[in-house]
């Protein structure tokens, strides 16, 4: 059996710890050219091995295992990477636990190394949802592939940000098989993905989204991008485990600031606090990565217009108070009849859809 259906054969007991994979291709090496019985086979392996040993001769023929998969693959558009392919993200070579195995359906660009990850919660608020799909959409416009998770919440927001601009790219890094998509109700977005981007999974076809593949599974998410953008996180959110992983490998965090009374603010403002870059548009970004052409591009390529931006009610009232000269803030919370924390939270949400600007002094104008 050659490395590359020996590493298939590997992975198809659900053994894909990267960390381990030295030891593993050693082990299974030591397998093959071990005499004997089973028993006196597993005697040669190190003990934490023993349990994959043991799953590995389960397979009635490792090799023809590996090439079953391998073809039902092929019929569903599915291609395998494995590590050491010409063709393997090159973005993943570099990390201190690359994937030995990719699943991927769709297609991988060499453009789509200029990427940023945009993630967040699973329950956001409409302010969250709005401002991820946004900014999505803007980076797109400048040449970014969104890269996400394809999870509820921001993930899919992302992912539909990028998808809005006729170019957009988008990639997803699933914590389950490709053949068993989480979650369910993504598969429509999911078959767009892969229309202009890739879905990703290091775990077998049919593997189920279990909890421990999650964490996992982030590394890549921000290990495919130049920079991590958080758009609405609790305390407790999964995002922190992207944002740990984009430290150790060098890579950029930022962070949108919310109203200071949702929950779901509460972990961006604690990563803007140790150091975060705070971000109220991808302008903030392109300055953090001196990306000179993606900010030549923002700024030469026009905005929506207006109209053709959403806006609520309370939105639209407060817009009918200003206009091109700028208005101080106490001002609008007297012409608008609206509590000073609430007008802060409806201008900074009307500032992220790009219809009015701060100006010195504490004063707004409309764009």
């Amino acid at each position: 059996m050659d490395e590359r259906q020996s590493l298939l054969a590997l992975h198809l007991t659900g053994v894909v710890g990267p960390r381990r994979l030295v030891s593993l291709k050693g082990a299974f090496a030591r397998l093959e050219a071990a005499f004997g019985s089973t028993e006196d086979r597993l005697a040669y392996l190190p003990n934490w091995t023993t349990s994959v040993a043991r799953k590995v001769l389960s397979l009635k023929d490792p090799e023809a295992s590996a090439q079953r998969e391998l073809e039902r693959a092929g019929e569903l558009g599915i291609r395998c990477l494995v590590e050491g392919d010409a063709d393997f993200p090159g973005v993943f070579r570099d990390l201190f636990d690359p994937p030995f195995v990719l699943w991927m359906k769709g297609h991988y660009l060499p453009e789509d190394e200029r990427a940023l990850a945009v993630i967040g919660c699973r329950q956001p608020t409409a302010y969250g949802k709005d401002l991820a799909a946004r900014l999505a959409q803007d980076l797109a416009r400048c040449g970014y592939t969104v890269v996400s998770g394809l999870a509820r919440g921001i993930d899919s927001c992302a992912h539909q940000g990028a998808l809005r601009h006729p170019q957009g790219r988008t990639l997803a890094f699933l914590g389950s098989g490709l053949l068993n998509l989480y979650p369910p109700e993504n598969r429509k977005l999911a078959d767009r993905v892969v229309e202009r981007g890739a879905l990703f999974s290091e775990y077998p076809l049919d593997a189920k989204p279990l909890a421990l593949h999650f964490p996992q599974r982030n590394r890549l998410i921000s290990g495919a991008a130049k920079g991590v953008l958080v758009v609405e996180a609790n305390q407790n959110s999964g995002s922190f485990i992207t944002v740990d992983h984009a430290v150790d490998q060098g890579k950029p965090v930022f962070a949108v600031p919310g109203p200071i009374h949702h929950h779901q603010s509460e972990g961006t403002h604690s990563l803007i606090q140790q150091g975060a870059r705070l971000v109220v548009g991808v302008q903030d970004i392109f300055d953090e990565l001196n990306d000179k052409r993606a900010e030549r591009h923002w700024r030469a390529e026009p905005r929506p217009a207006p109209e053709a931006v959403e806006v609520t009610e309370e939105e639209k009232m407060l817009l009918a108070h200003l206009d091109s000269d700028p208005r101080h803030v106490d001002a609008l919370s007297r012409l608008a009849g609206l509590p000073s924390r609430r007008l802060n939270e409806i201008l900074l949400v009307l500032e992220m859809k790009g219809l009015v600007e701060q100006a010195p002094g504490h004063c707004f104008l409309k764009l």
